[in-house]
């Protein structure tokens, strides 16, 4: 049977992965609290001293001891400084298990890469680098599944869109999905329409509704311009459609005297946006609101037939809205 590596170098910038993997080596350590006790953290350029205090304590009840440090190559920097540390490295003992955390991925003639080159096994490296697109999409419909729900390929797709390489946006946004969807329903991409894409880091559909109803055609058109660095600006307008439709019957909802409950109810919403569809919809009248859905439609058999291209048809619909009510 090989000896475990005493040595682990994680390095990239997928922190949720790399937390991930640290979680995995910390549970084999036993139960708990046996491996709350045999794990010790040093934050940020950790001296020498520290690492080889708490590599050499002897593990309590455990097979070894981790510990576990970051930025480590930002500690030791000149020659003088390697050359101690890469003895302690090379004579850690079997009940020791270091593990460094870099933020970014080392080159091939780093100093700590020659290392692990002639550590015959003693050292692991691993590379985590954020996934994309359809790897990322990937990754998600994984991970709802581990989470108990499911996430329909096409879903996964447009949360990978719209969280392009963050994927801890990406899963936090996948978090609030299953809850949409009580752990009860395939998560389709209608859902990360509604759950999403009306509040995304990349865009903001409430904030460029608020400039509208406040007659600000510069504000609005500041507020669309994140809105249009979307790479798929089909699925970007579609969505613009689905938020002002909210809004038109959220107001319809609030004429007739329903709450934000019913608005959640009827429309089938995660109450957070609910809440926020309610507040926004109280700042347009149903006039209004059935002027601008009217625009909008417009707008979508003008891009359904080829005449005008989504991002010109968003310019557009902001001039001209913020014409209107100047």
């Amino acid at each position: 049977m090989a000896a475990k590596p005493r040595v682990y170098i994680f390095m990239g910038a997928d922190d949720s992965a790399i937390r991930s993997e640290v979680s995995k080596l910390i549970s084999k350590l036993g139960e708990p609290a046996t491996a709350e006790m045999n794990t010790t953290r040093l934050e940020g350029n950790p001296s020498l001293d520290a690492l080889r205090r708490a590599a050499l304590a002897a593990p309590f009840l455990a097979e070894r001891r981790l510990v576990i440090a970051s930025q480590v190559s930002k500690a030791f920097t000149s020659a003088e400084a390697r050359k101690p540390f890469v003895q302690f490295l090379d004579e850690l003992p079997p009940s020791a298990a270091l593990v460094l955390l870099e933020n970014s991925v080392l080159e091939d003639k780093h100093w700590l890469m020659k290392w692990t080159d002639g550590a015959e096994g003693r050292g692991f490296v691993r590379e985590f680098n954020l996934p994309q697109g359809a790897q990322l999409a990937n990754w998600l419909v994984v991970r709802a599944r581990e989470l108990g729900g499911e996430l329909l390929p096409p879903a996964a797709a447009a949360l990978a869109q719209l969280q392009a390489s963050d994927r801890q946006a990406a899963e936090n946004e996948l978090h609030k999905l299953l809850a949409y969807a009580a752990y009860q329903r395939p998560i389709s991409v209608d859902d990360v329409q509604r759950v999403c894409l009306s509040s995304g880091e990349h865009g903001d559909f409430f904030a460029l509704a608020d400039a509208l109803s406040a007659n600000n055609g510069t504000r609005a058109m500041q507020a669309l311009l994140p809105l249009l660095e979307e790479r798929d600006l089909i699925l970007l307008y579609f969505s613009m459609v689905g938020h002002f439709r909210g809004l038109l019957q959220s107001r319809d909802l609030l004429d007739a005297g329903r709450n934000e409950a019913d608005i959640a109810k009827q429309l089938h919403m995660h109450p957070y946006r609910a809440k926020k569809l309610a507040a926004q919809a109280r700042l347009f009248s149903a006039a209004t609101l059935e002027r601008i859905y009217a625009r909008l439609q417009a707008y979508d058999e003008q891009i359904k037939t080829g005449e005008m291209e989504p991002a010109l048809a968003m310019q557009t619909f902001v001039a001209e809205l913020s014409l209107a009510n100047a």
